[in-house]
């Protein structure tokens, strides 16, 4: 537990500088926002046999790496994982070993949330909330979903900067690393108007729906099979209801404080998409919690936006200071109790990394 600490620790005393103005400005500087982030890529990118799928991911990519691009194209049998991913592990495996895809899926998962997080105004803090359970269970547990997850971040971040042409691109790419993201392509529909000529909206249109025919037909019997195993085995994912009450939960202040966040039109809309989501997965606990734990996972990242906002929306009228010194009680209490706690926590202990151990 010492080594999940350390993290936890440095991000505490970084969001407590953050709240005074005096080291406001050093702790925005681009060079030491960089140390920070090859600090957190170290410990999530070179990780060795972290979570309880490690093992499985490890065997797929034996498998991929002795396969070529026909059969990669060609295969019926669901042997190999989504599009993206598996021809992601082809690649590196040309070269390099599965500890290399490790990182660089750690990357893909990293840079749009550290990114995501910088553009808040309290960049450690936010990072600091995403820790105990976004980076360390998501990004470190779920491989191909943390990819996922990661451009489904990248799209969100583009279309908070109207940017709505590459927000199309990386909805499409989400749903090839893990076949949940499908859902949130959706999410580039809530910046269409920001585009003005109507030839250039339909080729858009065009393309983002091929794109999701596509994924639904080179993934339909992976999806069919999943589906149909979820709905069979509704107990796989006890922590569901957990997680979907870690996020309804900064959704539902939100909504009831509305005019007290500082939130332009854009996050606004998608805090209101993901508020409505949360809504839509409530059945989803009752008939197949599996289903619902792997969507409400794309939820973290408006939550964590709405927490970090907490110590200026003064919705309570508590100093600034104190709502930061809560926030770091609950993510050292929450990081300790799930290690000490959860039942798939062994997975996650001891820490072990490829250049520590």
């Amino acid at each position: 537990m010492i080594f999940y600490s350390i993290p936890l620790l440095l991000l505490s005393i970084l969001s407590l500088l953050e709240n005074t103005k005096n080291y406001y400005s050093f702790l925005k500087n681009k060079y030491f926002c960089s140390i920070v982030f090859t600090f957190l890529l170290f410990f999530i990118g070179f990780r060795v046999e972290i979570g309880c799928d490690w093992h499985e991911y490890l065997k797929d990519f034996n498998s991929i790496s002795w396969s070529d691009w026909g059969t990669f194209i060609t295969d019926k049998d669901n042997k190999f994982m989504e599009i993206g991913y598996t021809a992601l592990s082809i690649l590196i495996s040309y070269k390099f070993n599965f500890n290399f895809l490790v990182l660089i899926v750690s990357t893909l998962f990293l840079i749009p949330l550290f990114y995501f997080c910088l553009n808040l105004k309290r960049t450690y803090l936010s990072l600091l909330i995403s820790y105990p359970y976004f980076l360390i269970v998501v990004g470190m547990g779920a491989l191909r979903q943390s990819a996922a997850i990661g451009f489904v971040m990248l799209s969100i971040i583009l279309i908070l900067k109207n940017k709505s042409n590459f927000a199309y691109l990386f909805s499409i790419i989400a749903p090839f690393f893990h076949s949940s993201a499908i859902l949130f392509i959706s999410l580039a529909f809530l910046n269409l108007g920001k585009i003005q000529k109507r030839k250039y909206k339909i080729v858009l249109v065009f393309i983002f729906t091929l794109g999701i025919v596509l994924s639904i037909i080179h993934n339909f019997d992976s999806l069919y099979l999943k589906l149909t195993y979820y709905l069979q085995n509704t107990k796989n994912a006890r922590s569901a209801i957990f997680v979907w009450l870690l996020n309804f939960a900064p959704m539902i202040l939100y909504i009831f404080n509305i005019g007290k966040f500082n939130f332009d039109k854009n996050l606004k809309n998608i805090c209101i998409f993901f508020f409505s989501f949360e809504i839509f997965l409530l059945p989803f606990i009752f008939i197949s919690n599996v289903i619902a734990y792997r969507f409400s996972l794309y939820c973290f990242p408006i939550s964590i936006c709405i927490i970090s906002n907490l110590p200026e929306a003064q919705i309570y009228k508590v100093k600034n200071k104190y709502i930061v010194y809560t926030i770091i009680f609950l993510s050292f209490f929450s990081m300790l109790f799930w290690l000490k706690f959860a039942k798939h926590s062994y997975c996650w202990l001891p820490y072990q990394n490829y250049f520590l151990n």
